[in-house]
């Protein structure tokens, strides 16, 4: 299951997201990312994707409180694309959008047939902050400004982009053994006697089908030594 592709929704679905991630991104919220970006989030290519998933999380989880479940998984915006008018946010003043073509492709390099090249998430994070930083850079603006990119409500489906190909990566390298049902130290012995490395995260994420516990992937190879499993409880 992949998000939807934000250019696929109709203007009025398009208008009222951008206008509930506005609402949603309050100055508390900015300053989640801004902290994560002093903690060194940039610096760490696995800390990088495994951030922003939690960052979108949260929002995915206020617009089902908002009662907006159509909006869940967050749409993704591929950059290969247009920004769509909708999401030309903010459109006036020294944090404008300066291009909303930016025209970065992230194929055939992150296509799934190719996600097996990277052999660890920090392999994969690494090759997707290049490109990442590229689209940032192109589009400018806010979206060029790590302390107030957060106001820009394509930053939020662009990084649900980055983050299904995250999922796809993990689709295709990562056998998780079942630890539905057990207590957290046996899941994360388990885990551990399987080569993977555990990280806690909280049970921000309403969409089950990002939680790793809950897959039975069929993947093409076993997962590498050291591949960060999330447990969420």
């Amino acid at each position: 299951m992949h998000r939807p592709n934000l250019n696929d929704l109709p203007p009025n679905e398009r208008t009222l997201l951008a206008s509930l991630i506005q609402q949603y991104t309050t100055p508390d919220i900015i300053d989640m990312h801004w902290n994560a970006v002093l903690s060194g989030v940039h610096n760490d290519p696995a800390g990088f994707l495994s951030f922003h998933r939690n960052y979108i999380g949260g929002l995915e989880a206020f617009l089902l409180e908002q009662g907006y479940p159509q909006l869940v998984p967050l749409p993704a915006w591929n950059p290969a694309e247009p920004i769509p008018e909708e999401f030309n946010i903010p459109n006036t003043g020294p944090e404008r959008l300066r291009n909303l073509n930016p025209n970065v492709s992230f194929s055939p390099k992150f296509d799934q047939e190719n996600l097996i090249n990277y052999a660890t998430v920090e392999e994969l994070g690494e090759a997707l902050m290049i490109r990442h930083n590229l689209v940032h850079a192109r589009i400018g603006g806010v979206m060029n400004n790590l302390r107030r990119v957060p106001v820009a409500p394509i930053f939020w489906v662009f990084h649900s982009f980055i983050d299904d190909i995250w999922w796809d990566w993990q689709r295709v390298t990562v056998v998780v053994p079942s630890v539905i049902g057990l207590s957290l130290a046996d899941a994360t012995s388990m885990l551990g006697n399987f080569g993977f490395r555990t990280m806690m995260t909280a049970n921000l994420y309403t969409s089950p089908w990002i939680q790793i516990k809950h897959q039975k992937p069929a993947p093409l190879t076993l997962s590498p030594r050291g591949t960060i499993v999330e447990l969420y409880y």
